[in-house]
């Protein structure tokens, strides 16, 4: 692979619930919707388990994930493609977490701040939906 190893790890409030970030990033539809305008491509269940894999397609360069670890608050995806390593996801009452570690040409610092915020938003506007 082709790149630099690149280590980051930011967290950052959410007004919303561990329960609401829980099925932000495991139930596909509600990451199809965040995760806008990137499109999961894989055949894959209405929600995230061991070893659910997937692709997200970063303008000409293409990540595939694959699930290592799914947790109630934590969520770690293996990459490789556009980026060789991991994403581990984690969160609670008000928070989430990225950690992301990955040999890669792209800025995935950059990547990983921009995610977090369109997560932040979506979160935040699925808890203040009436049940």
């Amino acid at each position: 692979m082709l790149g630099t190893f690149q280590s980051s790890t930011i967290r950052i409030e959410v007004e919303a619930s561990s329960s609401t970030l829980q099925r932000c990033l495991t139930e596909v539809g509600l990451l199809q919707q965040w995760l806008w305008p990137q499109q999961l491509q894989g055949s894959l269940p209405a929600r995230l388990e061991l070893g659910s894999t997937f692709a997200v397609q970063w303008g000409p360069v293409s990540i595939t994930h694959q699930v290592e670890t799914l947790l109630p608050k934590r969520l770690r995806l293996l990459m490789w493609g556009g980026a060789d390593g991991y994403c581990d996801w984690m969160w609670g009452n008000g928070w989430v977490q990225l950690r992301v570690e990955a040999v890669s040409l792209l800025p995935l610092g950059l990547g990983q701040l921009l995610l977090l915020r369109q997560l932040q938003q979506f979160a935040q506007s699925q808890e203040q939906r009436p049940s």
